[in-house]
């Protein structure tokens, strides 16, 4: 049986092949080279955001649609009060207090939220046969009422009001539904959608979202 001849490399032909394997080498070295780089800065911005969220809790500081917010414990009760005050009608600074982590709002959509304006009038009415009340009584609405007269306006609760359709004024309705949220149904005609029942429910979260909306408008006048 004959023998298999190898074809001997040329010197042209091995320096060629080792420019080649070189040239590889340093492409391969440069991508993992690049690959480290990103997953290093990668990782040092997830570790800055991490240590600013960390920060922040710790601080006791919040921000929300530029409003700023402190967290004070008063008794047993955790409330998140404004730094960033406004002047009432006689020139007097104000603010609130909630009892919703400001950083919450966000998961709570507002339909629309852009059309939201500090009317002159505005109404509050109940989904019918439902109370409302489910642990906190008057207080949520009582905290609207507050504000808006702070801010100049009229606030009222009446269950034989409906939605204006040349939207005069703001109207309210508190309903109960599967998920916490504010939708647009109308001319200044908003739904608050609370989770929940008369037993148990999250109006807090939503009126309160709907106070510091409105407070961030009023603060822009």
């Amino acid at each position: 049986m004959a023998k298999k001849r190898v074809k001997k490399e040329s010197k042209e032909e091995k320096s060629e092949r080792l420019q080649e394997e070189n040239s590889s080498k340093k492409r391969e070295n440069s991508e993992n080279s690049t690959l480290r780089n990103i997953l290093l800065i990668g990782g040092v911005m997830i570790l800055l955001v991490i240590g600013l969220y960390v920060y922040t809790q710790n601080s006791g500081k919040y921000s929300y649609k530029n409003i700023e917010f402190e967290k004070n414990l008063i008794g047993n009760i955790t409330f998140y009060e404004t730094l960033t005050l406004a002047n009432n009608s006689k020139g007097e600074e104000f603010g609130f207090r909630l009892r919703t982590d400001p950083n919450e709002f966000k998961q709570i959509p507002f339909e629309n939220v852009d059309n939201l304006r500090i009317m002159k009038l505005n109404v509050i009415a109940s989904e019918e046969n439902y109370t409302f009340n489910c642990g906190y009584g008057v207080l949520p609405v009582a905290n609207l009422n507050r504000l808006f007269l702070e801010m100049g306006a009229e606030f009222a609760k009446d269950e034989n009001a409906t939605c204006d359709p040349e939207g005069r004024y703001n109207y309210f309705t508190l309903k109960y539904g599967d998920e916490n949220s504010i939708k647009e149904i109308g001319n200044r005609c908003y739904d608050l959608v609370i989770k929940g029942n008369d037993t148990k429910c999250d109006i807090l979260p939503v009126t309160e979202k709907l106070m510091v909306e409105l407070y961030s408008r009023y603060l822009d006048l």
